[in-house]
């Protein structure tokens, strides 16, 4: 009788280990049926998210700008409301894209995360124009030339000196190292006329405000009338009307 007691005994105890082993094999497997069903649930919701307008750009506010409009700037970033992918979309890309555009000298592109985009600009200052071929020609203070052919930018450049004389290629060349002029200089400048002598085809004459006129290589100018060299000139030589700069001296006369 004892051996048989103690066999029973020995059988229930086994009985329950099976009992508890299953027991753990369905909770696992209702485990891992959640944790799919779950998955499942996350991916559905993805591809929906993506599917739907939610997952697009919703607006794009743009600040800082004046002289240029704001369609152009949005234009230029390339990227469009309702159709691209708020999480895909590159602001970096769209950042260089801005800041080659006419007068603008910086952006800042930012995002959140319910599709709103927003672009901060900071525009480049006019410091020139010209009228080639009957468009208005007009320097950036990053000397980039922006052809205003809409006329947009007339109210922008009445300040600016006048400049004449030049064909688009040699505009662009002269307006690249125009400005890189101190800005004390432009702002003195009232007209620039294109004034090739002999073989010397980057000459050009500076009109100043206060009649004194100038005679620079427009290829060499920058380094001239770099830093305060055009008021120390003026400071020794205050009563001349003409400065040469087209050598390796500075001659002043009347």
């Amino acid at each position: 009788m004892a051996k048989q007691k103690q066999r029973i005994i020995y059988n229930n105890y086994d009985h329950e280990q099976v009992k508890a082993y299953y027991r753990k094999k369905q909770e696992k497997k209702k485990k891992r049926k959640r944790r799919i069903l779950a998955l499942g649930l996350i991916v559905v919701l993805i591809v929906a998210f993506f599917i739907s307008d939610f997952s697009k750009i919703q607006t794009i506010t743009v600040t800082g700008n004046e002289k240029v409009s704001t369609e152009e700037i949005i234009a230029a970033s390339k990227i469009k409301v309702h159709e691209d992918f708020t999480f895909f979309a590159d602001l970096s890309e769209a950042k260089e894209a801005i800041e080659d555009t006419s007068l603008i000298k910086s952006a800042t592109v930012s995002k959140n995360l319910f599709g709103d985009v927003t672009i901060k600009v900071v525009e480049a200052d006019p410091i020139g124009q010209a009228t080639i071929n009957g468009v208005l020609h007009v320097i950036s203070q990053t000397g980039r030339v922006i052809k205003d052919e809409t006329g947009s930018l007339v109210n922008f450049v009445q300040r600016c000196p006048q400049i004449s004389g030049f064909d688009e290629e040699r505009f662009e060349e002269f307006s690249s190292e125009f400005a890189k002029l101190p800005t004390q200089v432009i702002n003195q400048i009232s007209d620039v006329h294109y004034a090739p002598e002999n073989l010397v085809d980057t000459r050009c004459e500076f009109i100043m405000d206060d009649g004194k006129i100038l005679y620079v290589l427009y290829d060499d100018m920058a380094s001239q009338l770099a830093n305060d060299n055009y008021s120390l000139i003026m400071e020794r030589f205050p009563n001349q009307k003409y400065y040469d700069f087209c050598g390796k001296y500075v001659y002043a006369y009347n």
